[in-house]
Parts: C-alpha cells; structure tokens; sequence
C-alpha cells in the first residue's frame, strides 16, 4: 500500500515531466534501434519513484545489474516497475498487467511493455492521449 497518495494538484504540476508521446518513444527506439528505450526506462524510473514517492528506481543501478546479468535483471525491473504502476493507480491485487508486462519481458518485447508503461504513467497524470 502506499503510504502517501499524491493530490490530483501535484500530479497536475508534476504532469509535464512525466507525460510523454508513446508513439514518439516506439519510433525513436526503431529508429535508434533500442538506444532510446535506455532513455525511456530513465524517465520511467522517475515518474514512477514520483509515483510511488520514494526513491526505489536508480538507473545505475538497473544498467549495472541488466548488463552483469545479460538482460535477465531488466525482465524482473519490468516486472517490479508495473506492480508499483498498479499500486500507485489503485488497480490492487487482480491487476495481471505486472504480469503481462513481464511476460512481454521474457519475449524480447520490452518496447510494448514499456509502451503499455507509459500509458498507464500518463493515464496517472490525467493524460488520456497517446
């Protein structure tokens, strides 16, 4: 549970530094091919420690460890960054995204599961476009 709840105030204020355009991200990771999506699991890390207000995401971290284990760390990253998305939009328990997200994971699809991500990051900032 989380132990504090952001006003819809703060996230309105907070929304422009964590709302973004899905659609640009997927190009750019294409076109890049997959440099940007490093880009993309930064900004995501902070929107959801802004989420969750607590600083549980560090990118050092995330590259370190994704890089010592091949890859195998991000798929459980993606995993613990959709259950704390959850938690912080009240879906609870019965919420199986966190687990659709690591499946995508284990598939070599991050891209969508980071897509999905962002959606749900920007649906928290009243942000209903793509």
């Amino acid at each position: 549970m989380l132990e504090y709840q952001r006003s819809e105030a703060e996230k309105r204020i907070a929304a422009p530094n964590y709302v973004r355009s899905i659609a640009i991200d997927i190009i750019l990771t294409i076109v890049t091919c997959g440099l940007w999506n490093i880009w993309v699991q930064a900004r995501q890390m902070r929107a959801v420690n802004f989420m969750i207000n607590k600083e549980k995401y560090n990118f050092w971290i995330w590259a370190g460890l994704t890089l010592i284990t091949c890859g195998i760390w991000h798929i459980y990253h993606e995993y613990r960054l959709s259950s704390d998305i959850s938690m912080a939009m009240g879906k609870g328990p019965s919420d199986i995204s966190p687990i659709v997200h690591l499946l995508l994971s284990v598939f070599v699809l991050s891209v969508i599961a980071d897509a999905l991500q962002q959606s749900e990051i920007n649906n928290y900032f009243g942000n209903t476009d793509l």
